[in-house]
């Protein structure tokens, strides 16, 4: 699945490496002007509260302006506090619920952000 995304024309994938070269971090979005979606944001355990993920979203959030995007779109499970939290602290915002989003079971949050021109 991840192949396949990453050769669509509009993906965006940065990747956060440590010293050793090991994946730390990596965030997934897509380009579809004037609507961006970001797919996923990952960070090790080891590396949360460090400033990656915040990091990782300006960037992907620059790259995607710069394709056109002005309203990026994401999903966070419903009883994901700190997912919730730090999206909110981005300046995402929601705007809606999608029933039993994850694995058919878990609702998830839509949330938004309109982006400023680069």
């Amino acid at each position: 699945m991840l192949r396949w995304f990453l050769k669509q024309p509009g993906a965006v994938c940065i990747v956060a490496q440590g010293a050793d070269a090991q994946i730390t971090a990596f965030i997934l979005a897509e380009a579809d002007p004037p609507l961006g979606h970001i797919i996923t944001l990952d960070v090790a355990a080891e590396c949360r509260r460090s400033g990656l993920g915040t990091k990782l979203t300006v960037a992907a959030e620059n790259a995607l302006a710069v394709r056109g995007v002005r309203e990026v779109e994401l999903e966070t499970a419903i009883d994901n506090a700190a997912g919730i939290a730090f999206w909110t602290s981005r300046g995402y915002r929601t705007v809606g619920t999608i029933p039993r989003y994850y694995l058919n079971r878990v609702d998830a949050l839509c949330m938004t952000k309109f982006l400023p021109a680069p």
